[in-house]
């Protein structure tokens, strides 16, 4: 085991349940983001919740010259007198 080992496992035998349990859980995100590190990306790279390249430029202007016309507000209900 290592120095780091020691020093958790005696962290979490330290903490009541619940702080032991936040600590777990803080350990094993950093666990798996070192896991999947996430290193510099190309600009014309899109990742999974990226907007493809370019897109912006093709989309800028698109309504450009659109009326925005809104509907009309339909008649307020009545409300009864108390």
């Amino acid at each position: 085991m290592s120095t780091l080992t020691d020093e958790l496992e005696a962290a979490l035998n330290r903490l009541d349940s619940q702080s032991a349990e936040r600590l777990e859980f803080t350990i094993r995100q950093v666990i798996e983001l070192s896991a999947h590190p996430a290193g510099p990306k190309a600009d014309d790279e899109p990742g999974a919740n990226d907007w493809p390249p370019g897109y912006f430029e093709t989309t800028a202007g698109s309504f450009a010259n659109e009326p925005l016309d809104f509907p009309v507000d339909p008649p307020v209900e009545p409300i009864a007198n108390w």
